[in-house]
Parts: C-alpha cells; structure tokens; sequence
C-alpha cells in the first residue's frame, strides 16, 4: 500500500478512472428448468462471448419460456464503477463504448439516473453489447456479445474531450500535496482487441507516477486466449483481483506449483519505492487469500468469509465486481486501513449485492448516495 500520499480529494481530479466494456445485462431466473442450458449448448455456471446472432436466439427464447426478464448495467469495471458510486465515492468515471440503438439508449439513462461520471464512445456501426444471464440458484450462466465496447478506439482515449474527463488536474487543490496518488483501473475483459489502450493508459498515467494500476483476472479464457497481454497488465499492476480458478489458471501459465508461489514470483518481480503489490483471490463464499510485498518482502494471509445461508442467495452476477468495489473504497476512503478492513468490507459489500437480480446494492441503503456512510452500511443487517 501507499505509505504517505493520499487518493486524490480534489473534486474536479477523479480519484478513479475505469476502462471496460459496457454491457446491457438481462437477467432471467430459469427456476429449475435447464433445458434452455443444455439446448443451447451451455453450461449452468460458466462465463463465456457468443455470436450475436446466438445471442439474440437465446434471449428470445428465455424470455418466451421464463418470463419478463430484468435489465441492468452489466461489464465488469462497470459494475464495480456503479457499487462505488452507490457506497458514495463520487469522484470517479468510466470509460467505454456503447452503439446507437435501442439498448444502448437505454444504458445511458440508467448510468445518468446513477449519477455515475462516464466518458462513452458512440459507436454508429456496431450494436451495443449485451449479457444474458441465466439464473439457477446460486449459479449463473453469462453469455455475452459484448458489441461496441470490442471497437473502443484509442484515437477516443486521446481526444481532447476525453483528456478533459479523465486527465491530470492542476487545480490549486494539490497545493499542498507533493504528489496525490490516483487509481487506474482496467478489466481483463478489456483487453481483446484494445491491448495496445490497455498499454496506453498505463504508460501515460501510471509508469513512473505514484498513481495505482489496477487490474482484473476475470475469466480464465481470457487468460489462456491472450496471455502475453494479460501478463504484462499483470506484471506492470500494483493490485491484482481474481479468483481463484482464474489464479490456477494462471500460476499454470506461469509454470508454478500453486497459487502461493505464483503470487512470490510477481511480487519479487515488483520493486517499486514505498510501496507492496497486492494480490487477492477469492473463493466464492470460503475464504479470501492475499498477498502482499515488495521485492524480497513477502506475506500470504486468509480472511474467512462470513456464512451466508444459500436460501438468501438471489444472483451471484457481478459478485467479484462488487469485491473490487467494496475493496477499493475502503482502500481509498479509509483512514489507514488494513488489507484486512478491506477485505472484510469488501465481503460485506459482496454479501449485499448477491441477495439482489443483478450487482446491485439493496434498495434498504439511504436514498441519496451521497450521504452514504461505510458505518451506515456495516450497520445493515
């Protein structure tokens, strides 16, 4: 972690900025019927990218079979985008693509009635991206097709517009402060196609700066189908999420024993001045496993997950992203925290988003997300 410098508090800097793909998730709970599943060739807890034409067939015919679906905001740096703003941080934006047509209208006006800072690309020619998330208990199956946001251009990320949105801030705010550190955060799932943004941004932003780069494993295919570019993000990140599948996967590419070594490979490989690398890997509802050091400094720790019984569990969607986000803003607004009072609310937080349809926090939290507090929130039952 960062020894001195704070996040950046000044209003007109966010203190985060996202990179990912936008998604319309639409959300059907199958109730015990699994012949769509096995119609469709599909697995009841599995993550993967089909053909639009696929995809299209498929949301037809579960809406046909189980009824109206719900719609939500779906991608990962997205979701954990939106849970941050629901816990009342604020100051920070997204980034991403969307297409001009019905879906896509309809994401930016849920993002606009959350009060989420974003800097989308219009995309004329290509649909806006969609998820289908088929529902069965504690399982979901996501199938996507993610549109636009595989056609994100980089000549946008240069755009004076989008410099203005998300580029370094002289505001007098910094005065006083000889370097505030800010957070860049980029999705595995952003990498397809965009590597070379991936690379930009950190490059630009973080290379040779006390600012944070912040990266997602997400899914394991990502990691086999382009790991030279998942390595670098990996290697160049100061925070590394994932779980723990995705971890095995890739303590295998990097010809590791286990989980364990591979986190002391990257972490002796990080020797940046004054501050750790940090690595978590969750698993499910049994335990997170840390770790965290510098160079020759090395520490492994495990948090246990507090039990939540599996009939209060409605949809495990976007329940990691939900972690980062409860990690990220008790990293980031905590008063000195611990990578254990970060873990601990960031589990609070995930605990929260899987008894709701979709990542979302419940409507019981207080109205204005503003005045939500990290007491308020650990106070819920």
């Amino acid at each position: 972690m960062t020894n001195d410098s704070p996040i950046s508090s000044c209003d007109r800097c966010p203190r985060l900025v996202a990179f990912g793909n936008v998604l319309l998730d639409i959300s059907v709970e199958l109730r015990g019927d699994s012949s769509i599943l096995k119609d469709f060739d599909l697995k009841e807890d599995d993550q993967r990218e089909i053909p639009a034409e696929k995809l299209a067939r498929l949301v037809s015919v579960a809406v046909e079979t189980c009824g109206t679906p719900k719609y939500n905001p779906g991608g990962s740096a997205l979701n954990t985008c939106r849970i941050l703003r629901a816990l009342g941080e604020k100051n920070i934006i997204f980034c991403g693509a969307v297409g001009v047509d019905e879906y896509g209208i309809k994401l930016e006006q849920m993002l606009s009635d959350s009060s989420l800072n974003t800097c989308i690309q219009t995309l004329p020619e290509h649909p806006t991206g969609t998820c289908i998330c088929l529902i069965s208990g504690d399982k979901r199956s996501l199938n996507a097709n993610i549109g636009a946001s595989l056609h994100f251009k980089k000549e946008f990320v240069s755009s004076r517009w989008c410099q203005s949105k998300i580029g370094s801030c002289n505001s007098a705010a910094h005065a006083d402060v000889d370097e505030e550190v800010r957070v860049f955060y980029v999705e595995g799932y952003f990498v397809p196609e965009k590597f070379a943004i991936c690379k930009h941004i950190y490059e630009k932003y973080c290379k040779g700066t006390a600012n944070l780069f912040v990266t997602n494993l997400n899914a394991t295919y990502i990691l086999q189908t382009y790991t030279k570019e998942m390595q670098y993000l990996i290697e160049q990140s100061d925070l590394v999420f994932g779980n723990l599948t995705e971890f095995i996967a890739l303590a295998e590419i990097y010809e590791c024993d286990d989980v364990d070594q591979l986190a002391k490979c990257l972490i002796r490989k990080y020797l940046k001045i004054n501050r750790e690398k940090i690595i978590v890997a969750t698993d499910a509802s049994r335990c997170v496993r840390y770790y965290h050091g510098n160079g020759s400094s090395f520490h492994a720790e495990t948090f246990q997950v507090p039990v939540i019984p599996s009939k209060a569990v409605i949809d495990t969607t976007g329940a990691g992203d939900s972690f980062v986000a409860g990690f990220l803003y008790k990293y980031m607004n905590g008063e000195a925290p611990t990578l254990t009072d970060c873990i601990r609310y960031a589990s609070k937080v995930a605990g929260k988003v899987i008894r709701q349809v979709g990542c979302n926090l419940p409507s019981s939290l207080p109205a204005s997300p503003m005045t939500q507090t990290t007491e308020e929130f650990e106070s819920l039952n």
